[in-house]
């Protein structure tokens, strides 16, 4: 499952150099989804956050999907940087010999 979710990620634009994932974490559960998309520059980073705020909100009520909202937010662009900093050509799937 993690693979099949790095994969999407990957499909994704390449965030822009010298991003932080400890920064996109912190703007994903203060800022949600703007503030993704902004430090990322891309739309793509603004409305799967606030997608799946509604998502959760219609679900589990407006307080349960606003902080799961958050912490969505704050973990996906974690992931979002983090995939691209480890790994920056390397296909998902695939692994390093002797790992």
């Amino acid at each position: 499952m993690i693979d099949n979710i790095e994969s999407l990620m990957r499909k994704l634009p390449a965030p822009p150099p010298g991003r932080s994932p400890a920064i996109a974490c912190v703007l994903g559960v203060l800022l949600g989804g703007l503030g993704l998309a902004i430090y990322l520059k891309n739309v793509v980073d603004f409305v799967l956050p606030v997608l799946m705020v509604i998502i959760l909100s219609v679900f589990l009520g407006a307080d349960v999907g606003i902080v799961g909202g958050a912490l969505f937010a704050g973990l996906y662009g974690y992931f979002r940087v983090g995939v691209f900093i480890d790994n920056p050509t390397e296909p998902p799937g695939v692994s390093k010999p002797g790992a």
